[in-house]
């Protein structure tokens, strides 16, 4: 509720103007008189604004701007930029394709697949759980090789010299549920956004998928569009 109220000061508030009534938070965010008051209390401490019984409160101030520390980029780029991102390998083996799995592979349910699962940490701190699902021949290949600061695609490309061609993306947002909780050091219920790829690997265009949790307040998701040209000024005919 604080950090919804300080992009509040951020962005639609001005020095002067009354902030909104306990009365109306409370409405807002469905929570008691108790904790709207420790939100405000903390913007109060912090100089943001005056409260005063009987006539309400007043913004004083807006925020000092943030460094924002959250990453952006698919994960390939961490290590090409040199960022200090190191991932660990929770769990790694066999395991049939689910009908969700092979629905997404365009494969067979029941196909033998191999599963790598990796929790990424940037500066120490939780920052992504990464899944990998490959054919059992490929995954072998890659489970061999040092995962710690590098990305499952690269190494298939560089290391492995498996070309992969990337078939589609799938952005969305996802509860945490208990598992991702506990791995990412998140509340339950934390919202995540969550990045499904699927590329074609080789020569016979193997299905290999990666799908990845992020926390939201620790990345987000940029996508750079070419600015159109242009277009030619019609010329006149002679």
């Amino acid at each position: 509720m604080r950090d919804v109220l300080l992009r509040r000061l951020e962005r639609d508030l001005q020095p002067g103007q009354q902030f909104p009534t306990e009365e109306a938070l409370c409405a807002e965010f469905g929570v008691s008189r108790e904790t709207v008051r420790e939100a405000l209390r903390r913007l109060e401490e912090d100089g943001l604004i005056s409260r005063h019984r009987g006539r309400g409160s007043f913004v004083l101030r807006p925020p000092r701007k943030r460094r924002d520390r959250r990453l952006t980029g698919m994960v390939e780029d961490f290590s090409d930029l040199r960022l200090d991102t190191e991932a660990t390998v929770l769990d790694i083996g066999p395991m049939t394709a689910t009908a969700e799995l092979a629905e997404t592979m365009e494969l067979p349910v029941g196909t033998s697949l191999f599963r790598i699962s990796r929790l990424r940490s940037f500066e120490h701190q939780p920052l992504a759980f990464h899944d990998a699902f490959l054919t059992a021949e490929m995954g072998k290949q890659v489970a061999a090789l040092d995962l710690r600061r590098t990305s499952i695609l690269h190494e298939l490309q560089e290391t492995l010299h498996i070309p992969c061609a990337e078939e589609f993306q799938r952005i969305e947002a996802v509860a945490a549920d208990a598992p991702l909780a506990r791995a990412l050091d998140a509340q339950l219920g934390a919202p995540l956004l969550q990045i499904t790829r699927r590329v074609a690997a080789g020569r016979v265009r193997s299905p290999v998928l990666f799908r990845s949790q992020f926390r939201a307040d620790r990345y987000y998701y940029t996508v750079e569009v070419a600015a159109a040209r242009p277009s030619a000024r019609p010329r006149r005919s002679s």
